[in-house]
């Protein structure tokens, strides 16, 4: 199974950022995670996908069924849900993974100032939720280099405990003979 996402650490916020398409590695872990202990899936960027889960989890124990019951999936589709969503997560020790959950902070249809509002908001629940459990939050690169996004993203970083940064690849450079 692909190791190269940490694993989670209990009272720690772990904030991986990917870049687009490297979601698989999110599913890897959740994987991982369910073969021994029930997980929470917050799911922000619409990524999750049992299919891929459950083909992982069967390269690596017989009881696939018994491991996609230990996973407890609920989706956002807006910034206003994602809040709504971490503020009805019980602080129950259950690890918890938020996939993705900036997509949602990314809609330019919201003012900037309600965005850090409810991002603000959202940091102080996942931290509510780090004081009994572990808890990861994956991040995508934005789509575009507006400086908005970036400082979504930015204070999400500096909010949490421990950061991963996968970088998007280049583009190979085309030498032209001529």
């Amino acid at each position: 199974m692909n190791t190269l996402l940490p694993d989670l650490v209990s009272g720690q916020l772990s904030l991986v950022i990917l870049p687009r398409g490297a979601t698989r590695l999110l599913l890897d872990l959740v994987a991982r995670i369910a073969r021994g202990a029930p997980l929470r899936v917050l799911d922000g960027g619409n990524c999750f996908n049992a299919y891929i889960v459950a083909r992982e989890l069967a390269r690596h124990t017989q009881d696939v069924e018994a491991a996609l019951n230990r996973i407890q999936v609920a989706r956002a589709f807006t910034c206003y849900q994602v809040l709504s969503l971490l503020e009805d997560t019980p602080d129950d020790g259950t690890p918890t993974l938020a996939l993705h959950i900036l997509d949602t902070f990314y809609d330019e249809s919201v003012p900037l100032v309600e965005r850090e509002r409810l991002l603000a908001h959202s940091i102080q629940e996942i931290r509510r939720l780090c004081l009994r459990a572990s808890v990861g939050v994956s991040a995508r690169w934005p789509k575009v280099d507006l400086p908005e996004a970036m400082a979504l993203l930015q204070t999400l970083e500096r909010a949490a405990d421990r950061v991963w940064r996968l970088e998007p690849e280049q583009p190979a450079v085309v030498l032209r003979l001529f």
